[in-house]
């Protein structure tokens, strides 16, 4: 592991609570958010040990973690293009520094995907009236994996709701 001390020193061990998310989120300034400073030496470490044996993070990603669906070859052009677009749903195993009760996952995909069909990805699989939710994509510059699209999603249970199975 790096030490400590080689991160950034914009890496603190501050705790982003629910309410700051959503205003970074709300303000286009995501790159407030980050990791604590343990976790973030730990992810850069982890980074340079993966190019060296993938040469890529999305060579790792393609070959250890990311398995889409087959294509189904049968299908014909026209189903295709109305098919919705494969996707994966991991939690972040370097996720950013939030409060506890805050879970931080990613939607992945091999296409960019609307604002319109994450939410309903996210409507279907969680519930608006289970879960709250706050999500983005990493504007270029901050993406550490580009040509894997993903979106970052932070959600929480509703308070004084009762959680119940469906």
């Amino acid at each position: 592991m790096a030490p400590v001390t080689e991160v950034d020193a914009k890496y603190t061990d501050h705790v982003h609570p629910w309410e700051e998310i959503v205003h970074y989120v709300s303000i286009n300034q995501v790159d407030q958010l980050r990791r604590n400073r343990e976790a973030q030496a730990i992810y850069q470490e982890w980074i340079k040990n993966t190019l060296k044996k993938y040469g890529t993070l999305e060579n790792f990603l393609l070959k250890e973690k990311i398995h889409f669906p087959a294509e189904d070859i049968d299908m014909d052009d026209h189903d295709k293009q109305n098919r919705s677009p494969a996707i994966l749903i991991l939690p972040n195993d370097f996720p950013y520094s939030v409060e506890p009760g805050i879970e931080h996952i990613l939607i992945w995909s091999k296409v960019p995907l609307s604002a319109d069909f994450v939410e309903s990805v996210l409507e279907e699989k969680y519930g608006s009236s289970k879960w709250e939710w706050i999500y983005f994509v990493n504007p270029p510059e901050t993406q550490s994996v580009r040509r894997l699209p993903h979106v970052h999603v932070f959600m929480r249970s509703r308070k004084g709701k009762k959680q119940t199975e469906n």
